[in-house]
Order: C-alpha cells, then sequence, then structure tokens
C-alpha cells in the first residue's frame, strides 16, 4: 500500500460514511438536557479517540476522529477501518481497542519490519532504536521466538539522533542480501550502532520508512513501544511480562496475605 493508496483509502471510506449518512431530526436542546439529567448510566468506556472532527456536507454532518478511525452518524457509531458498528460497551474491547491488521489489509513488512521468530503468532512492535523500554521488549522477546514471529518497525521519535539511526539502518535493510539484514537485526537487538555513518546515505529507498511514519501517525501513537498481538490487542509501553501479555494472562489480584499483619498469625496488636 502506497502513501496514495492510505490517503485514498480513508478518503474514500469517510465519502462513503457521508454518502450512506442517515439524517434524523434534531430534538430540541431543552429535551436534550432534560434527557441527559434522566439518564440512569449502566456502564462507561473510554474510546481511543485524540480529538473529534464535526464535517458539514450539506445537510449531512459527521463527527469523525482526527486519525479517520471512528465516525458519528445516523446515530451509529462505526469503526471505518474495519467496517464494523460499534453498539455496545463490549465492542469498545473487541473493537476499538483492537487493531485489526488483516481486516486493514496492512503488512508489515511494507513498513520496513526487521523479523524476529518463526512462530505461528504475528506480533507487530514498534520502536525507537534508541528507547531502552524497547531494548527490554527485544531482550524479552528473544525467549518467545519460537512462538511468534515479531516485526520490529522502527520510527524515530526521540530526536535527530534517532532520526539517523533510523534512516541508517532502514537504508541497510534495502540492501539484497541476508547478511546485511541479519546485521541490522543483531544492532537492533543488541541496541549496537557503533560505526553507523552520521551521513545520510547518497541512495536509499525511503518509501517504507514514511509508510511507517504514516502508520504510527494513524495509530495515533504517542510513545515506543507499542504493541500490536495477534488478536489485535494492543500496548504502549513495555509489558511487565511479555509473555503473560500476549497469553492475555490477568494480571494476578494483591493478596492480603501479604500485609504485615496478616504475615504473621501470632503478631500483637501495636499499642500507641
Amino acid at each position: 500500500m502506497t502513501l496514495r493508496q492510505i490517503t485514498l483509502l480513508f478518503a474514500s471510506l469517510f465519502a462513503a460514511s457521508i454518502a450512506f449518512a442517515a439524517n434524523p431530526q434534531k430534538p430540541a436542546v431543552s429535551d436534550i438536557a432534560a434527557g441527559l439529567l434522566s439518564i440512569k448510566i449502566d456502564g462507561m468506556q473510554d474510546l481511543p479517540i485524540s480529538g473529534l472532527k464535526m464535517v458539514k456536507s450539506g445537510e449531512q454532518t459527521v463527527f469523525i476522529s482526527s486519525n479517520g478511525r471512528f465516525a458519528f452518524y445516523g446515530g451509529k457509531l462505526m469503526d471505518i477501518w474495519t467496517q464494523q458498528e460499534i453498539k455496545a460497551l463490549a465492542d469498545i474491547d473487541n473493537i476499538a481497542n483492537r487493531i485489526d491488521l488483516s481486516r486493514m489489509k496492512l503488512k508489515a513488512d511494507d513498513l520496513g519490519a526487521v523479523t524476529v521468530g518463526h512462530g505461528k503468532g504475528q506480533v507487530l512492535v514498534f520502536i525507537d532504536p534508541r528507547c531502552p523500554y524497547c531494548g527490554k521488549v527485544m531482550k524479552d522477546l528473544q525467549a518467545l521466538k519460537d512462538q511468534y514471529t515479531f516485526k520490529l518497525v522502527m520510527i524515530p521519535i526521540l530526536g535527530p539522533e534517532s532520526q539517523n539511526l533510523v534512516v541508517q539502518l532502514a537504508c541497510q535493510l534495502g540492501a539484497t542480501d541476508t547478511k546485511t539484514k541479519d546485521a541490522v537485526r543483531d544492532r537492533l537487538l543488541k541496541q549496537d550502532y557503533a560505526g553507523l555513518p552520521t551521513e545520510p546515505p547518497t541512495q536509499c529507498n525511503k518509501e517504507p520508512l514514511q509508510k511507517a511514519v504514516v502508520t504510527a501517525k494513524l495509530f495515533d501513537l504517542k510513545g515506543v513501544p507499542f504493541l500490536i498481538a495477534p488478536d489485535g490487542r494492543t500496548h504502549s509501553g513495555a509489558p511487565e511480562v511479555l509473555a503473560d501479555w500476549l497469553a492475555d494472562k490477568p494480571k494476578p489480584s494483591p493478596s492480603l496475605a501479604t500485609t504485615p499483619d496478616t504475615q504473621n498469625p501470632n503478631a500483637s496488636e501495636k499499642k500507641p
């Protein structure tokens, strides 16, 4: 998918949203206020929306998120990326809080991904070469190479030094020989960039890197590492235990047995 195709994709989906939007009657403001005061709230979920734009097209009004993913029109909330309607609170976790790469027809290799592992499940990991938390993830994933295939996508978010590193490594990934690509992977996993040139290469195919940056913006990445599990779950930051997060294991609840008063059944109550 080229940058132009990405732009046209969201433009066409947005145009389709407007074309099929219903035009419900608008209730009076007083009716809306009265309705809000009488609402009984049964549940609430945050939507992963960083901004909302109101778009007017003739008589149609559409509210769309700044990254082009969510659109509200005709009384419906749609996930434009997957063409699914969000109807219930459970849909927030099952649809809105996940990124389905297959439905988006997004291939990690088109983003200049570095492959680590050969397992069945694919894990997409956005990283900055200089990010220490990314280093933790890259260290942890090496023990899971038989279970998952990790696709490391570089984006420069930590300043000019990171930008130079990403460009240098991305250009080397464009080489045809396996030895050079393996060397890039080893540098990333060890975060060892000694000896890399400081001047940008004269010849380099930067299209995969450009696609990676555009995709990161679409996903509204606030930082790295950013992970997408095989089932579409996302995680910003380094998981405490990578294997547990990938397996979707619930975090253990704090036990009262670890409190000082319950560790020793014979402990006497302290007197003031």
